[in-house]
């Protein structure tokens, strides 16, 4: 990686950093946690709504990959897909991040989209491997059509957590009132209900 690149990435992580402990964001913060330079900010980013958007680009991918890695000895594809909705809603605990995604809703949704291919993916192997007896292509097809609307619904949840609400309650209130699959209710109840053991 060039020194230029290396800069970069401090940068963004700094701001992860500052974020997950409830510091202050700014310019001069941001570069000190990077230790670099006060300019060098302004070489690579405009304003911090432009850092704010590669930070939370950064965190959703992270968090991606740590989800395919806990999960690479789940048998179940369609826990695997609940699971990772409730790590998004789990996602963000700064209040800084939260309130800059409710404000900013685009940034939030061209991350997501960078998952898509993983949550499609693992319905695909649920169907082939026919987890249960209703799945067949059709949920595939609205899993995708959904993901597309349930990305706004994102910033709901973020405002149920900036009032003090747990994370599991939330994930459970949305799952429920929207389904991503388009499974029966019974099968949508079953996999919220393991989601909430397993994290326990």
């Amino acid at each position: 990686m060039k020194k230029s690149e290396q800069t970069k990435v401090k940068l963004v992580e700094a701001v992860i950093s500052l974020t997950n402990v409830g510091q202050k964001i700014s310019v001069a913060s941001i570069t000190k946690e990077a230790k670099t330079a006060y300019g060098s900010f302004y070489r690579y980013f405009n304003n911090l709504d432009e850092i704010n958007a590669s930070a939370i680009m950064q965190v959703v991918l992270n968090a991606a990959e740590i989800v395919d890695s806990q999960m690479k000895t789940e048998k179940s594809n369609l826990f695997k897909i609940y699971y990772s909705w409730f790590i998004a809603i789990d996602l963000f605990e700064s209040h800084y991040m939260a309130n800059w995604l409710i404000d900013n809703p685009a940034n939030i949704n061209d991350a997501w989209v960078l998952t898509q291919p993983m949550t499609s993916q693992w319905l695909q192997d649920a169907i082939t491997q026919e987890e249960e007896p209703d799945l067949s292509k059709d949920n595939l097809r609205h899993f995708k059509m959904s993901q597309t609307y349930i990305f706004w619904t994102y910033q709901n949840a973020l405002r149920e957590k900036l009032k003090g609400r747990k994370s599991i309650h939330v994930y459970t209130d949305l799952m429920n009132s929207v389904n991503l699959m388009n499974l029966s209710q019974k099968t949508q109840k079953k996999y919220i209900k393991k989601v909430a053991e397993y994290i326990k």
